[in-house]
């Protein structure tokens, strides 16, 4: 793939490729210095009103085609304000999630619960759309009955001991 280039003439690409500052070096993030979301994604309203991600604009106009439905453009370099092609790929929404660096997508990568237990198919539950050891589950529970037993057996105890006195 290669960057897209700038426009000979006036429209929108021009004002699109005067808000890009491209670095100095082929591979460097192509940094856009227009108008951003609350995120850090670059913004920019295209002749129709429409207002898109300029990662998307940038990918879509180095390919000449769209991204397809469902799909995001992910940036590999991580930058956000970055529209440079050849650090966007399209993916689906959940490998796009899944190599963020959001507090799910970390977990979602985790393999093992935090007592060193494996996160499988068969030692996993999903509760409230978390995910949950089934081997801590039941150690838990076995300490909670126990608990309970305990407790039952000591009050027991100190009502019998009351009733001999």
């Amino acid at each position: 793939m290669t960057p897209p280039r700038r426009p000979p003439s006036g429209g929108w690409e021009r004002r699109f490729f005067d808000k890009v500052d491209k670095g100095t070096e082929f591979d460097d993030c192509h940094i856009w210095l227009g108008a951003k979301d609350d995120y850090g994604y670059g913004k920019f309203r295209l002749p129709n009103g429409q207002v898109k991600g300029t990662h998307i604009i940038a990918w879509e106009m180095a390919n000449q085609k769209t991204v397809p439905p469902g799909w995001h453009v992910d940036h590999q370099c991580r930058i956000r304000a970055c529209c440079n092609p050849e650090h966007l790929e399209p993916v689906p929404a959940t490998e796009n999630v899944a190599r963020g660096e959001s507090f799910s997508a970390k977990n979602a990568r985790k393999t093992h619960c935090p007592k060193g237990h494996e996160y499988s198919e068969e030692n996993t539950r999903w509760h409230s759309g978390r995910r949950e050891c089934i081997t801590c589950i039941r150690a838990r529970d076995k300490e909670r009955r126990q608990a309970r037993r305990q407790e039952k057996e000591e009050s027991t105890w100190s009502t019998t001991r009351k009733s001999w006195q």
